[in-house]
This record gives C-alpha cells, sequence and structure tokens, in this order.
C-alpha cells in the first residue's frame, strides 16, 4: 500500500513529460514500436518517416504495391497495435 507521498517510477516519469509536452515524444515511439512489431521485420524495414498527429499513425511505405496491401490489413493491424499499446489508443493509420 501506497503512503501519500510514495509514487511508482512509472507515475513520476508520467509527470516529468507531461510539464515538459514530452507525452507526445514517448506515444509516437510506443506506436512506431508497436507498429515494427505487428508488421514484422521485413515491412518494417519499408516504412519510414513516421508521424503522429491527432492520435492517427502516418506511415510512408516504399512502393504503391505495398501501400495498397497495407490499406486492406488497415483495420486488423490497427486492432492488433492497439492491443499493444498501454498508454493510448490509435484512432486511425494512413499509408502514403
Amino acid at each position: 500500500m501506497k503512503g501519500p507521498h510514495e509514487y511508482t517510477l512509472q507515475d513520476l516519469l508520467k509527470t516529468i513529460y507531461e510539464q515538459n509536452e514530452m507525452t507526445d515524444i514517448v506515444y509516437r515511439k510506443a506506436a512506431i514500436d508497436a507498429y515494427n512489431e505487428v508488421v514484422g521485420e521485413m515491412i518494417a524495414q519499408l516504412s519510414r518517416n513516421f508521424k503522429l498527429k491527432k492520435d492517427v499513425l502516418q506511415v510512408q511505405l516504399s512502393s504503391a504495391a505495398l501501400r495498397q496491401e497495407m490499406s486492406y490489413r488497415k483495420d486488423s493491424l490497427l486492432a492488433k497495435i492497439n492491443e499493444k499499446m498501454t498508454e493510448f489508443k490509435l484512432k486511425d493509420i494512413v499509408f502514403f
């Protein structure tokens, strides 16, 4: 049981990130890590220029054919990525 002035390391880091407006950086890193884990090493290597805007992960892919395939799998990928996320959930993935 925690006393009135006892905090977990996770609580302290979250507070520091929020105070220094670093949560976007942490969320972006978590989203990219989850994406790379879900899609696998080969597709992860073909993905670049990740952006996270308003809970939407934007991923640039190296070819139009891969963009088309990933667009078909978007709902499944989004669900799997969100399963791995702990702090927040993505609303969408956009491939460009």
